[in-house]
């Protein structure tokens, strides 16, 4: 029985090590896919906030130029028709101008962004009935000709808000049409991106297929994490092959089973039987410049555990590479 339990605690010992050489790779790892994210994250930031950018100032241009007037002369309109003509500058929302400041997380629900574009934006009229009277921004005295009192001095059509408004300025027949965005990719790409709106979708696009990588939350879920995704077990075969290479093929992997299979005894959540486990063993914790083996669930301190952790693991290390390979 005594032999049967030091073989245990050897196999735990074993796997903690384990676990935690798994785990310092896990952070290299999503140490350097959250460097490339960061970079496609920017980029898609920044052209969001260019785009948004541009549609604000459309707003405000004509909110302000409409200031002072609600029966003529007003160019933006409520759901009820009715002048929106105050100056406040504050917001980039069409009724606030407020920018959104706190921090949101990243939805790609269906409903919103797709592999053929933005599933929202769909083509519209954005004009109201009373436009071509009262907008004096798209009203064309002449609509054939140059001409002074004329803000347009052509027809158009004319691409505003970073191409997602074609308005015409005409005299009685004016356009402003909504720049539908549902069906400008093709495989969730736009090969050609001709316009900033290609070039934010793209973007996007780009940061959404870009590799995740997560540790875990905390110490916990990191060790159970590692168990799950068959991290400790890759890397307990590869020590187990260098230390036996004579071992046939697959016969490491059996091993690395047989051992997980005993620690966890129980089957329905390997993962936590395996934490709780290691957790419950004792690493050599440096206190006052000495080692100290302290159960690793009563160090208080992350940095403590961590150098434990790696004192352990270089210790498992010399011990496997150093082993007879019969």
């Amino acid at each position: 029985v005594a032999a049967a339990q030091a073989q245990t605690d050897e196999h735990i010992s074993m796997v903690k090590a384990v676990t935690a050489a798994a785990a310092g790779k896990s952070v290299q790892d999503a140490t350097e896919k959250a460097r490339n994210i960061q970079k496609k994250a920017i980029k898609a930031v920044a052209l969001g906030a260019l785009q948004a950018g541009r549609i604000s100032e459309l707003v405000h241009l004509l909110k302000q130029m409409s200031h002072g007037c609600t029966s003529n002369g007003f160019c933006v309109t409520d759901d009820s028709s009715n002048a929106i003509t105050d100056s406040n500058v504050d917001n980039i929302d069409c009724t606030t101008l407020t920018p959104l400041l706190a921090p949101q997380s990243l939805d790609y629900a269906a409903a919103k962004f797709t592999n053929t574009g933005f599933a929202d934006m769909t083509t519209g009229d954005a004009k109201d009935a009373g436009a071509g009277r009262k907008c004096i921004f798209l009203h064309k005295t002449s609509a054939g000709s140059a001409s002074a009192s004329d803000l347009f001095q052509s027809t158009g059509p004319h691409s505003l808000a970073g191409g997602l408004l074609t308005v015409a300025a005409h005299d009685s027949n004016i356009q402003a049409t909504i720049t539908a965005l549902n069906t400008i990719a093709d495989g969730g790409r736009i090969s050609q991106a001709t316009q900033p709106y290609h070039q934010l979708y793209n973007a996007v696009a780009e940061l959404k297929e870009t590799p995740k990588h997560s540790c875990g939350l905390d110490e916990a879920g990191a060790i159970e994490g590692q168990i799950n995704d068959n991290s400790v077990a890759t890397q307990l075969a590869a020590m187990i092959k260098t230390a036996k290479p004579d071992l046939p093929d697959g016969e490491d992997a059996k091993q690395v089973e047989a051992i997980l299979t005993a620690i966890a005894a129980k089957d329905n959540n390997r993962g936590k039987n395996i934490r709780d486990k290691i957790l419950n063993t004792k690493i050599e914790n440096v206190k006052n410049g000495n080692r100290v083996e302290t159960v690793i669930s009563e160090i208080s301190s992350t940095a403590d555990r961590r150098t434990g952790y790696l004192l352990e693991n270089n210790k498992k290390e010399f011990s496997w590479q150093n082993c007879p390979s019969s």
